[in-house]
């Protein structure tokens, strides 16, 4: 139990007893002292860790079996399921690893900023299942969803969540942007011509007056690296637009420019921008974004190097829930789970 804020351990003296009739042992009530082995109030001394420490270190320092504590956490973030909000919210859908290429789905509220649910996987068929089952009360307080360029999510969203707007989060068509420039950055770095990936993924404002010398060299004499970094400044600029007609003309005018090209890369690229285009221009009229969602997945990041990894994914998904889960509503399952008997 605690008391004070300090653990306490009592020794009680009980006795059991045996019916005559059925032969069932039973042991002695005492009040003020449930059937438990631990008060309510030792269990929520040791579940409110788990917040930022792991399974192990919880255990340890209360005493307790560290399978017991992932046990009644497993229970707790199962009782509390996905966290649908009940007010106006937009949706921010991403996904995020688990181990290697074995891949989560993290569901958070980006209007209030409030992580909603871990899915197990990044397969369409689970993303499926979790829409269909949004309570009614929480589905029509949807005002937009907020999503990488994944046509997997965006099919599902659009079949199961009909008329509700679909954003595509502006960092990630930058990281596209970005991913492009790697490319060509390794194929123009040799070894005795090093290009600095940071100098070209780094905001033009960003650097100072060597770097930008230094930047100035390697796009003077890489022409195609150059069109690629002055097209990500572009939609950096572009994105700082206050009107969506000026933007929709904006984009207009930048799709047709990227039509005229033969290279094969920017082909594909503008196959891309082209295909993403209603979706991206649809930022300005909700100007929503995944930034809470990349802060969720940074904390979860933080989580699993204090836990030293995690190879059960359910105990996972329970150990991130209550991470981001209110203490408040954190309470109203403690009590009733049976991990820490």
């Amino acid at each position: 139990m605690v008391h004070d804020d300090k653990i306490v351990l009592l020794k009680l003296k009980v006795r059991n007893f045996k019916c005559k009739k059925c032969g069932h042992i039973f042991r002695e009530a005492m009040n003020g002292i449930s059937r438990r082995k631990t008060t309510a109030h030792f269990r929520q001394a040791a579940v409110k860790k788990i917040h930022d420490r792991s399974f192990r270190a919880v255990a340890v320092e209360h005493g307790i079996s560290a399978q017991l504590l992932t046990a009644s956490a497993v229970e707790i973030s199962k009782q509390a399921g996905l966290q649908w909000p009940k007010e106006a919210f937009s949706l921010g859908m991403d996904g995020h690893s688990f181990s290697g290429h074995d891949m989560a789905t993290t569901l958070t509220n980006v209007t209030s900023r409030g992580l909603i649910g871990i899915l197990p996987d990044y397969r369409q068929d689970t993303l499926a299942y979790c829409l269909q089952n949004i309570p009614n009360t929480s589905k029509k307080f949807i005002t937009s969803v907020c999503i990488d360029m994944h046509e997997g999510s965006r099919t599902v969203i659009e079949k199961y969540l009909p008329n509700i707007p679909i954003v595509v989060d502006k960092f990630h068509v930058v990281q596209l942007l970005n991913k492009n420039l790697e490319q060509m950055r390794n194929i123009y770095t040799t070894k005795y011509y090093q290009i600095p990936k940071k100098l070209l993924e780094r905001n033009k404002e960003d650097l100072d007056y060597a770097e930008r010398q230094i930047l100035k060299r390697v796009l003077k004499s890489s022409p195609a690296l150059s069109d690629m970094w002055h097209l990500k400044e572009w939609f950096r600029t572009f994105y700082r637009l206050k009107d969506s007609k000026k933007a929709r003309a904006r984009y207009a005018a930048m799709l047709g420019g990227l039509s005229q090209e033969a290279r094969p890369r920017w082909k594909i690229l503008h196959k891309t921008l082209n295909r993403w285009k209603e979706y991206i221009l649809n930022y300005f009229q909700h100007r929503i974004t995944n930034a809470y969602t990349e802060g969720v997945h940074t904390k979860i990041k933080l989580l699993k190097r204090i836990s030293y990894g995690f190879r059960n994914k359910q105990n996972y998904i329970a150990k991130m829930t209550l991470a981001f889960l209110p203490f408040s509503i954190m309470l109203n399952y403690i009590n009733s789970s049976p991990g820490l008997t």
